[in-house]
């Protein structure tokens, strides 16, 4: 579905299993288009993929012209799906140097479907990136923000074109001030310091791995979280959301039978 056009670039979600929009165990997966040339962020669990190429085609979008995909994280429902994506594209596959050792060796050990005997493809990072990197995309440049705390690989890519201010947050923010998964092993200072660089970027569409997306002022629900992190600890809300991709897999059984 399109979300944003002006001057002839565009956003669309083609993916997101919280939202009925692809398998239920993907994160929100979205397409740039730069003005004639596409970046995929991020790809999706891998799962029955093809439902996000049905997307696509609904859309009017030619994976084909697909040159990037983008990973915000290397957390398995946004990229264990990259492999399927790169060949079916051709593109070339970017993320943040520290998630190589997930995608390219490691591939997800301790994961649900691992555990059930299902085995996952790695893939080679073609782009390595590092805070403060820019990936051209058509006519548009994306900026790359280092953002540690849900995860050590975690980036942030912001966008302009037009009037639109694009943060894609994957797992870092998430609209109402919610935040990604912690535990007790989540280094918050890295969080919080984090999410207070976001704040520079002065968002108004946010583009988030889960939950609702956010069009006009999303520069306030990053500033929330801020506010709940330079806080008391007690204020971060630690619970399971449910319809996360974990969590269908714990309730549906069945779904296991989509990854075989």
């Amino acid at each position: 579905m399109k979300i944003l056009e002006e001057h002839g670039c565009a956003l669309y979600m083609v993916g997101g299993g919280g939202m009925g929009v692809s398998h239920p165990t993907d994160a929100h997966t979205y397409v740039l288009d730069g003005g004639g040339e596409l970046a995929l962020i991020d790809a999706g669990s891998g799962i029955k993929p093809e439902r996000i190429g049905g997307n696509m085609a609904r859309d009017g979008l030619d994976p084909r012209r697909i040159s990037t995909i983008l990973l915000t994280h290397s957390h398995w429902d946004h990229a264990r799906g990259s492999a399927y994506w790169k060949q079916a594209t051709g593109a070339k596959l970017a993320a943040h140097v520290d998630a190589v050792p997930t995608m390219e060796r490691e591939l997800w050990p301790d994961v649900h479907i691992t555990r059930h005997g299902i085995a996952s493809t790695g893939c080679t990072v073609d782009v390595p990136l590092r805070d403060g990197a820019r990936v051209r995309v058509g006519r548009l440049d994306v900026e790359i923000v280092h953002t540690p705390g849900h995860s050590l690989d975690g980036m942030c890519l912001f966008a302009t074109f037009g009037t639109h201010r694009v943060l894609f947050s994957g797992d870092t923010v998430f609209a109402e001030g919610g935040h990604g998964t912690v535990t007790a092993d989540t280094d918050f200072r890295r969080y919080r310091d984090s999410v207070k660089r976001l704040l520079d970027c002065r968002a108004t569409a946010l583009l988030p791995g889960h939950r609702q997306f956010i069009l006009a002022d999303a520069h306030e629900h990053v500033r929330l979280l801020d506010r709940k992190l330079s806080g008391r600890w007690t204020d971060i809300t630690a619970t399971r959301v449910p319809f996360f991709p974990t969590w269908w897999l714990e309730h549906r059984p069945d779904l296991y039978q989509d990854a075989q």
